[in-house]
């Protein structure tokens, strides 16, 4: 074969590849966003793409992807928003402690605490409460809270939402139950925690 026509050759080879690649990668996302669908019908929310947003389990909530990275290093996410505003007041914030808030506590910054050493060192808090402090100190709403940091790439807690996210665009309607979980777990806990914490205030 004429080394000429060698370009040729590949173009002709590499063209149905290439089509039936793009095919099956469209074929995945109809398939995915279907299942963003039935999620969302399963729990009267709404779907536009993928996007849902609703009550779930009478909790405001919206899931939706996002791009995160630059240039090559670009990649997608699946985020959740839950809304908890009877037991997380919108001053609140919490996230796991980096190793910049490390550096201005040791420069003086005043850091927030529940009493609890093991569970002060592993998050950043800010706009405490001491109703608040009671509740973050039961076991369940801090193993819940260990919980988040193991089965999400990242999450935190700012103006009464949970918001979290993982490396992963779940394809079926039971992976999108498996992602909301977690979370899920965390807002009941948390609302329970604060309902009984406050009963016992009262007495």
């Amino acid at each position: 074969m004429s080394l000429a026509l060698l370009p040729l050759v590949v173009l002709v080879l590499l063209v149905p590849f290439l089509a039936v690649s793009a095919y099956a990668l469209w074929k995945i996302k109809k398939a995915s966003r279907a299942a963003w669908a039935e999620f969302a019908h399963n729990h009267g929310m709404l779907a536009t793409g993928f996007r849902i947003e609703g009550s779930y389990e009478d909790y405001p909530l919206v899931i939706e992807t996002a791009r995160r990275g630059h240039s090559k290093h670009r990649y997608t996410v699946t985020v959740l928003s839950l809304s908890v505003p009877d037991a997380l007041p919108p001053e609140f914030s919490l996230a796991l402690e980096s190793l910049g808030d490390k550096v201005l506590h040791f420069l003086g910054k005043k850091d927030e605490r529940i009493g609890d050493a093991d569970f002060d060192k592993f998050f950043e808090m800010e706009n405490l409460s001491p109703a608040l402090s009671a509740v973050l100190r039961h076991m369940a709403v801090q193993e819940h809270l260990y919980e988040m940091v193991n089965q999400y790439q990242t999450f935190h807690i700012r103006d009464g939402w949970i918001h979290a996210e993982r490396r992963h665009v779940p394809s079926t309607a039971e992976e999108l139950e498996e992602f909301v979980g977690p979370a899920l777990m965390l807002a009941h806990t948390l609302e329970e925690t604060s309902r009984r914490t406050q009963r016992w205030a009262a007495r």
